[in-house]
């Protein structure tokens, strides 16, 4: 999975941690969250496996790498951080991204998220509620590479 240097970034958040591996370009879920005192500490964000009634808290701009710092250097020209840093996430604006699952999106489709961060143009559904969060809409369709820009704009 990857973005494309083609982005406009609006609005970012970058008050929560990611502790685990991921992929730039992937969609993250909230996980464990502080609220007043426990401010201090930051919330999880992670790769959902099955989206169903997680809440979105963004696309990270950067990738999770889990190496020893002891031994290797970080990549900085790649975006590369260390799990258990804060992440960047992209919460309003638009990414050019191969993030798709099997799909082909049509531009003013809405995107939702699907299993382990990719995005679909389908809905699904469990007893008649939905199922997969609306992450945005799709700008364009696919391009001959399976890039696609899609438009993201998740609640405040």
């Amino acid at each position: 999975m990857a973005l494309k240097s083609d982005r406009n970034v609006i609005d970012t958040d970058i008050s929560l941690v990611c502790n685990t591996v991921v992929a730039k370009g992937l969609f993250v879920c909230y996980g464990t969250a502080a609220s007043g005192v426990g401010n201090e500490t930051p919330g999880v964000v992670s790769v959902a496996a099955n989206p169903s009634g997680y809440k979105v808290a963004g696309l990270t701009l950067a990738s999770f790498v889990d190496i020893d710092q002891t031994r290797q250097h970080r990549n900085f020209m790649k975006d590369e951080q260390v799990i258990g840093e804060k992440a960047p996430l992209l919460r309003k604006g638009y990414v050019v991204t191969n993030s798709l699952a099997s799909c082909t999106p049509l531009p003013g489709q809405s995107a939702y998220l699907t299993v382990n961060g990719t995005i679909t143009n389908t809905i699904s559904a469990t007893g008649g509620e939905v199922a997969t969060p609306r992450v945005g809409e799709f700008a364009t369709s696919k391009d001959e590479d399976g890039y696609v820009k899609i438009n993201i704009n998740l609640p405040v």
